[in-house]
């Protein structure tokens, strides 16, 4: 497969204009290694610490490897050499002139070594796989900046009304929130390889990453957990129920949603209750950052079958999220993103807060929108006393821009990427 350009390419460089080392990590098979490699020219030399016999030699010298370099250079999997990270504190403490790009797939390790060796001496950036737009060699819409941007919602009309929501069919949409972003399984040819690289990647994710660097002792439980979470994917986590269905203790069904976090697996949504009444539901919600994953968990083994099964109104918010969660992460200053929801039945699916402003956001995957649709909208707005809230967004997948009343637009999904 070609080399698919990622938007986090330009944030490599911002950052190397503030820190000498820049640190990528992300999920396995996010794609980081191809980044690097296409990131890098002849300037630049490339380590990949999966090679053992280099692995080996680096652990024995840290100090004589990093006082050999000469470059600028790439170290991948370098979350497989923690001892490495002192070694290059101390010549980035010294003055070393070149620039030194880490990536790993191990965050829990590999932040965890470099909050004690590099602290403010790295610049952070996250490779998740392909949103939309760079599956699709787009150049991205980034619609939450263009939300968070504008002054009142005649203005956020007009700006979105400018886009194209027809650059890509309601068709590549759901094949994409079927397939997912991991890069490999766009290249794969039959549904059998995809079941198969899924079947794959997961194996290797726990024997490889938790078994070497988190010490899960029980696999089988950890993977029962992992699966688990499928089936509550988009709603608030219910710790009780994960463990009773586990045979586990919360406690360790705790440790397990950690670990999955960490890995970039799964990601906690809190919910927003600055300054609200104690009916306001406190517990999170948790959504897998892969839409394909839950897709295999789950057995959709079809668009069709995923379109009518009981989880596609989960899996098509959980699309939303992860589009969302991938440019925030990314942007100066970053928004906030939480849920509503009330003791009540009041909700809405996500609020993206920045400047004090929070902006409410539902996900329907109906293509004509009814009015009953802003109704949680409507309940978030008239209990927010001291937060301003500009406009409400439904985003559905229609093709038009259309007012939905004189403070609610819905909003094509095609748009969002």
């Amino acid at each position: 497969m070609d080399y698919k350009r990622r938007t986090l390419e330009a944030k490599i460089n911002e950052l190397f204009d503030v820190f000498s080392v820049v640190a990528l990590t992300g999920p396995r098979q996010a794609g980081k290694s191809t980044l690097i490699k296409h990131y890098i020219d002849n300037n630049w030399k490339y380590y990949s610490l999966d090679n053992r016999e280099l692995l080996l030699r680096i652990k024995s010298d840290p100090t004589l490897f990093v006082r050999s370099l000469n470059s600028h250079v790439a170290i991948d999997e370098a979350q497989k050499c923690p001892e490495l990270f002192h070694a290059i504190k101390e010549i980035i403490d010294s003055g070393f002139p070149f620039r030194i790009l880490l990536s790993g797939s191990a965050n829990f390790l590999l932040l965890k070594s470099i909050t004690e060796s590099l602290a403010g001496r790295v610049g952070l950036l996250e490779l998740l796989p392909f949103s939309m737009a760079e599956r699709f060699d787009l150049t991205p819409n980034r619609l939450v900046e263009i939300i968070c941007s504008s002054e009142n919602i005649d203005r956020l009309f007009k700006q979105l009304s400018g886009l194209n929501a027809k650059r890509s069919r309601d068709e590549d949409i759901l094949d994409f929130i079927f397939t997912g972003g991991y890069p490999k399984i766009h290249s794969l040819k039959s549904e059998q390889a995809a079941l198969r690289w899924f079947q794959n990647y997961i194996s290797t994710y726990l024997e490889r990453d938790l078994r070497d660097l988190a010490q899960v002792g029980d696999l089988d439980a950890f993977q029962r957990v992992y699966k688990l979470i499928a089936y509550q994917n988009a709603n608030m986590l219910n710790m009780s129920t994960v463990a009773s269905d586990v045979g586990i203790s919360v406690q360790s069904v705790k440790k397990y949603i950690s670990i999955l976090e960490t890995s970039y697996q799964v990601k906690l949504l809190p919910s927003y209750s600055y300054n609200q009444r104690k009916q306001i539901i406190k517990t999170p919600k948790i959504y897998y950052l892969d839409t394909g994953l839950i897709n295999y968990f789950v057995q959709n083994r079809s668009r069709e079958k995923m379109l009518y099964c009981g989880e596609w109104g989960a899996i098509l918010e959980t699309h939303v999220f992860a589009e969302l969660y991938k440019e925030i992460k990314d942007m100066v200053p970053r928004p906030s993103l939480y849920f509503w929801r009330t003791n009540n039945g009041a909700e809405v699916d996500f609020v993206i807060e920045q400047d004090q402003r929070l902006i409410p956001v539902e996900v329907k995957s109906a293509i004509q929108i009814k009015s009953s649709s802003i109704r949680g909208i409507k309940s978030f707005s008239e209990t927010q006393k001291n937060s301003p809230v500009p406009f409400g967004i439904v985003l559905y997948r229609g093709e038009e821009v259309v007012y939905l009343d004189e403070s609610t637009l819905a909003v094509p999904l095609g748009l969002l990427f």
